[in-house]
């Protein structure tokens, strides 16, 4: 009786292998520069902010000529944005579900954030979802109110901080997707990414920047942090 060969056996499909090895992104992914771009700037998510970055960046430049103020707060926004994202992270994206009174609370992003987990190289968990784009105009008329007496620095604030949002977009989508610019800043951030998503969910809060992480020491070397078991599974981590 002819023994099987190795090139008898059925090949496993790309989707399979990364069944498999979940660390393996699937081929369907975009694998070079020219795919990547294409599928971020066509993202409804990234159109979004850009948008609205453009569009509060033509109302800043129609208000008024720049001066020290502006760049003394695009500096002070670009000084939080690092503990900004990973506050978010560590509060609102890993919230964990509660009883009270023998009724779950749970809201949506964090439920979102749980699929994303679950299945991270899906894209359509990887971008910020829409019901929180839905918040951008209110919450900017707000602030804006609140600081009509000084409309030209809150304009040049709400700017710099969706340029940033866009930017934690991009990083975050580079992230999942095997394709990465050969810029080492852009290297390491998806390295640590990574690390969050299949070595332990609980350090590497960071996403477009690694300064929160340093300063509340939540990034490691990851060969003295063990597997968490749970990086797919955010319940199990709260049972």
């Amino acid at each position: 009786m002819p023994t099987e060969r190795p090139t008898d056996r059925a090949m496993p499909t790309a989707e399979e292998a990364a069944r498999r090895n979940p660390m393996r992104p699937p081929d369907s992914l975009p694998r070079d520069a020219g795919a990547a771009l294409r599928t971020f700037v066509s993202h409804p998510s990234a159109l979004l902010i850009a948008a609205f970055a453009s569009g509060f960046a033509v109302w800043r430049g129609l208000s008024g000529p720049f001066g020290w103020g502006d760049i003394a707060v695009a500096l002070a926004i670009l000084a939080y944005f690092p503990f900004n994202e990973w506050l978010i992270h560590v509060v609102m994206l890993h919230y964990r579900p509660r009883k009270l009174f023998g009724r779950t609370i749970d809201f949506y992003l964090p439920v979102t954030h749980r699929r994303h987990h679950a299945a991270p190289w899906n894209l359509e968990w990887v971008f910020i979802p829409r019901h929180i784009h839905a918040l951008v105009l209110p919450v900017t008329g707000v602030l804006l109110w609140l600081l009509w007496p000084w409309k030209e620095l809150a304009l040049t604030g709400i700017a710099v901080y969706l340029l940033l949002g866009l930017h934690y977009e991009w990083v975050h989508y580079l992230a999942h997707i095997p394709w990465c610019p050969r810029i080492g800043y852009y290297q390491r951030r998806v390295r640590e990414h990574r690390y969050h998503h299949f070595r332990n969910e609980n350090y590497w809060w960071g996403v477009s920047m690694g300064l929160g992480d340093r300063v509340f020491r939540t990034a490691p070397k990851v060969e003295d942090i063990a597997r968490s078991g749970t990086t797919a599974d955010l319940h199990a981590s709260s049972r």
